[in-house]
């Protein structure tokens, strides 16, 4: 990746390395995915740190390449990276400190900014077990270990978090990117907290349809095939049928969350 050395260049001394997150550390990288990574750093950026990677990301963003334009990354700084830091509390209680959050970059952004996107323990397992470096040593180096037991905790405060925040504000998700990524993504997550690791998309949908209500089965099969057609995007109004099964099946699988035990409960 040119971006994966532009940024070492940006950094000097303060780059320890690039690694793939999300989908393209899970394997299940496609068409609509984003180009998810973080970059681990020895300290927190300076201010000259962050003009030359705004400078860096320009020089790359300007390239032809469709993946370019999909690039979404977060800046750990080696101290970050080792509290094992979570965004959600017990009963989905957002923690809001701006102390956690990190430069960022959003999908298809040209603009850094502060963000805690990607301070949680599902980057920290992630980074450390299914992640292998674009540059820089490998993760279990420096990467702090989350138990299975402390990543299915985060995954459970988190679908009920996100339970509240699409009811609170349905409107703001009420599109056919976002109707789709809700219900796949709680598929997924209910893998997840069941075997306290990250899976992918498609693992996420085989587990739901063995393990929840069949009445979920038709519209987890929707949302699969949308999420086959690459055009799906943001400004595309959903399905009104399929957006209010959407926050049925949100609500459902945050129950199923709440009543679940870790094995030390």
């Amino acid at each position: 990746m040119e971006h994966a050395h532009e940024l070492r260049n940006a950094l000097r001394d303060n780059f320890i390395g690039l690694y793939p997150i999300g989908s393209l550390a899970v394997g299940d990288f496609d068409l609509t995915s984003d180009v998810d990574f973080v970059v681990i750093t020895e300290r927190w950026l300076t201010d000259s740190d962050v003009r030359h990677i705004q400078s860096a990301h320009a020089k790359s963003t300007a390239r032809t390449s469709r993946w370019v334009k999909h690039l979404e990354y977060s800046f750990f700084a080696l101290s970050e990276l080792s509290k094992k830091s979570s965004p959600y509390g017990p009963g989905g209680r957002r923690i809001e400190q701006t102390d956690r959050q990190l430069w960022y970059f959003g999908n298809g952004s040209s603009t850094i900014e502060r963000s805690d996107h990607d301070n949680t323990l599902v980057t920290r397992w992630t980074l450390r077990y299914a992640s292998r470096p674009v540059l820089g040593p490998e993760p279990p180096s420096f990467a702090p270990d989350v138990t299975a037991d402390e990543l299915r905790k985060e995954i459970r405060n988190s679908m009920v978090g996100w339970e509240q925040l699409v009811r609170g504000d349905p409107l703001t998700f009420r599109n056919r990117f976002h109707q789709v990524f809700l219900v796949l993504n709680n598929c997924r997550a209910l893998q997840d907290l069941h075997e306290g690791r990250i899976t992918s998309k498609l693992d996420g949908v085989r587990w739901a349809k063995l393990h929840i209500d069949h009445r979920w089965h038709e519209l987890i099969d929707y949302c699969w095939r949308e999420r086959q057609d690459t055009a799906i995007h943001v400004s595309q109004p959903a399905d009104p049928d399929a957006f209010r099964q959407t926050l049925d099946f949100m609500s459902s699988s945050a129950r199923l969350a709440e009543q679940f035990r870790l094995p030390t409960e």
